[in-house]
């Protein structure tokens, strides 16, 4: 008897301590829940986020009608990013409280991040009905505009946001992405321009680097990347745009340095591998495009820019497959289109492909690999006119492209037009002083120039281009050399 009543004293006792525990711990006494959120909320402080989920379902155990619980549950899952688990957690919390703002804040970003545009419009506007003229309310609402395209309606709210605060850099910096979506480039600059002063990171001078180079200002570009870089050295983005702006500028090493930077700062991946493919297609390095689109696949085998990128290189040797299985739905792809040029420019179809080249360079000018195809598609119709003139745009455009002077040269060699195949193969030699190829055009075309108007200096030039020839590899002419050293002995009269 003695024991049993010991047992329910001691029992008396661990009920008294709990009470006065959860007196210390409960704001509102007469919640009970309310103490294991306010013990949830100190552990989600610290991040020790299995703790505070272990505490919140205790909390269910008690009563499945308090919106708090939901809410912190929701919390927890968004800062692990499991989103659409959050997602749950806040809709049921706002089904219990619907006029707390927050909630619904918190719901509609997560709606977002699982790609919920409207979901995520309807839950803004809900809290838009707790709090008018809310800034970040009026900022939420822009970001659903904004990731279903709706620019000027998002730029819009942006505004609004700001206006609300001035404070408001987020919605000053989203503002001015949406004006440079819509192309309303001075706005956009006046509004970064202000951000870099007053509150820089490295997302206005991202989105400043990006804007200068929309408008090829690449210097300036350049500048605002590595300022990006400065503020954060891992934001990937930034390494594109210096990609994009070496490989505009034909400079192979920087290319390959700013991208390894980026691996060496553990940001490979997928992505990062289509933009240095994408970089070496603007060289024209398409071996090693190929490599590092094949690469983008290896992270992630169904990457579409990956395949896009690949489908490209492909079809520049004449395989098709890929392409097939991506044309109809991508076709307003620059890749895509310049891939179904060469596939009907291998099935003679070269009417169709002049066309499909010349829309390959109204979606992007700056791939100027198409005059080169438009030159060797007009060659096939025998429009010489048409030919010459994409054979100047090309190389005006890449005047540090070797290959495109010795083919434009071949051709006018055909015409033939040695005069103005000597000029190219001139620029040619001062990019390349020792190849051979071109030596050897070089002289072909000295020696039917030589022919048309003998002169003796011009003889001696001529034969000085053989002579170098000889030095260094195969020479190609021979009767032809001995013929301008038969002409020049009969003018010196030996």
């Amino acid at each position: 008897m003695f024991n049993r009543i010991k047992k329910i004293t001691k029992k008396i006792k661990d009920l008294s301590t709990s009470i006065d525990n959860y007196k210390q711990e409960s704001i509102i006494q007469s919640l009970p829940t309310v103490a294991y959120v306010n013990k949830a909320k100190k552990q989600i402080a610290k991040k020790h986020y299995d703790q505070a989920e272990t505490i919140l379902l205790e909390a269910l155990d008690i009563s499945q009608q308090d919106s708090l619980v939901y809410k912190y549950l929701g919390k927890i899952y968004e800062y692990r990013y499991f989103y659409e688990r959050a997602v749950e957690y806040y809709q049921n919390s706002a089904r219990l409280n619907p006029h707390d703002k927050e909630i619904w804040i918190r719901l509609g970003m997560c709606q977002l991040n699982i790609k919920q545009y409207d979901e995520a419009m309807d839950s803004f506007e809900k809290a838009d009905k707790v709090t008018p003229m809310n800034t970040d309310v009026q900022t939420g609402m822009g970001m659903a505009l904004m990731r279903m395209k709706k620019y000027a309606l998002a730029r819009d709210k942006f505004v609004l946001a700001s206006q609300i605060s001035k404070y408001n850099y987020t919605a000053i910096l989203l503002s001015a992405v949406m004006e440079t979506r819509l192309c309303n480039y001075d706005s956009a600059e006046t509004k970064l321009n202000f951000l870099n002063k007053v509150a820089p990171n490295e997302s206005s001078a991202y989105e400043y680097a990006n804007l200068k180079l929309l408008k090829s200002d690449y210097k300036a570009s350049e500048i605002y990347a590595k300022k990006a870089l400065d503020y954060n050295k891992k934001m990937l983005p930034a390494y594109f745009i210096l990609g994009e702006i070496y490989s505009i500028q034909k400079d192979f090493d920087k290319v390959e340095k700013i991208f390894n930077k980026a691996v060496h700062n553990e940001l490979d991946c997928d992505n990062l591998q289509f933009h240095w493919g994408k970089a070496c297609v603007r060289l024209f390095d398409f071996e090693n495009a190929q490599i590092h689109f094949e690469k983008s696949l290896e992270y992630n085998s169904e990457f579409l820019d990956g395949k896009i990128g690949l489908a490209l290189v492909k079809a520049l040797n004449n395989e098709f497959e890929l392409l097939n299985e991506l044309k109809e739905k991508y076709g307003n792809n620059v890749y895509i289109q310049e891939s179904i040029g060469l596939y009907y420019m291998k099935s003679d179809r070269l009417e169709d492909a002049t066309e499909m080249f010349k829309k390959a360079l109204r979606t992007d000018k700056s791939q100027t690999y198409n005059y080169l195809h438009l030159a060797r598609t007009y060659q096939r119709l025998g429009n010489d006119s048409k030919v010459r003139e994409n054979f100047e745009k090309f190389v005006t455009e890449n005047p540090k492209y070797l290959q495109g002077y010795i083919e434009y040269a071949k051709w006018l060699i055909e015409k033939p037009d040695f005069a103005e195949a000597q000029r190219k193969l001139r620029k040619a030699q001062r990019l390349s002083h020792k190849n051979i190829e071109i030596l050897n055009l070089l002289f072909y075309c000295s020696y039917r120039l030589v022919k048309e108007n003998l002169c003796e200096y011009n003889i001696k030039e001529t034969l000085s281009i053989a002579k170098t020839i000889e030095g260094i590899g195969r020479f190609e002419y021979t009767p032809e050399k001995a013929e301008l050293e038969d002409i020049l002995k009969n003018i010196q009269g030996h």
